[in-house]
């Protein structure tokens, strides 16, 4: 497999395990929702390497005036050892106050739990929504077999020297997309990279930084990584919640 497909099919996994779908009930009024950050796959659905850690999403844009805004996102992750994955992705109300949001995600009884904690007068609802059989396998491939270098006019890429992030064996790659903006004047030309760093062993990405000119530059890292089991209860639904089944009857 070469290392371009590699990149983009974990990239395209990171998505569907994330917050970007809003399920209804989710606070709304009085919330700063953060624009959604790279997300690093904390490999759903495999099995046999429980761990947990923390991913810190470090967004920073330079805006034409030459101001710099710089945002930062916290997810803690778990995974047990049969695959079943839990993320709380910590959030801030516009007064300050913290609460996180909570995605329980079960690839065995194809199904993600997903509510709140923590929200000042919020009301305590937990949504359950089928999950997609091409969803319940999230980790990226294993990067063994990384292939060649390719090059194109629009496309370049490269292996990087192994190395150990925060701890983790891991394996790099860095993928360079060129684009032309035609629709402007200067028609400059752009390159939007991807540098990624997987773990064999964990099956997650350790480091991601997206790099884009026009959106900015977004450094995703796994820190604090600990192997072996989390605590059941991290998987268990909350007591007191009000229950939302968004699955077919079928499903349930």
């Amino acid at each position: 497999m070469r290392i371009a497909q590699l990149s983009i099919a974990v990239l395209l996994a990171i998505m569907p395990g994330s917050f970007a779908q809003t399920a209804p009930g989710m606070p709304e009024a009085g919330v700063r929702r953060p624009a959604i950050p790279l997300q690093t796959t904390s490999g759903t659905g495999f099995t046999g390497a429980p761990y947990s850690g923390k991913a810190t999403t470090v967004k920073e844009k330079t805006l034409t005036d030459g101001t710099r805004i710089t945002e930062t996102f916290v997810e803690l992750i778990w995974r047990d050892a049969e695959g079943c994955t839990r993320k709380e992705l910590i959030q801030h109300t516009d007064a300050g106050a913290e609460y996180r949001s909570i995605i329980i995600t079960d690839p065995v009884g194809g199904m993600y739990r997903k509510w709140t904690e923590g929200y000042p007068s919020g009301g305590q609802v937990m949504h359950i929504w089928p999950l997609p059989p091409n969803q319940r396998v999230t980790a990226p491939p294993s990067p063994i077999n990384q292939g060649k270098v390719e090059t194109r006019p629009d496309f370049r890429n490269e292996i990087l020297t192994s190395q150990e992030v925060n701890g983790v064996f891991a394996v790099g790659s860095r993928w360079v997309r060129i684009t032309q903006l035609t629709e402007e004047i200067s028609k400059r030309v752009v390159e939007v990279t991807n540098e990624l760093w997987i773990s064999p062993e964990l099956r997650i990405i350790m480091r991601h930084i997206h790099d884009d000119p026009e959106t900015g530059i977004e450094d995703t890292e796994v820190t604090e990584v600990v192997r072996g089991d989390p605590d059941p209860a991290l998987f268990q639904a909350p007591e007191g919640y009000a229950v939302v089944d968004h699955r077919p009857q079928s499903q349930r």
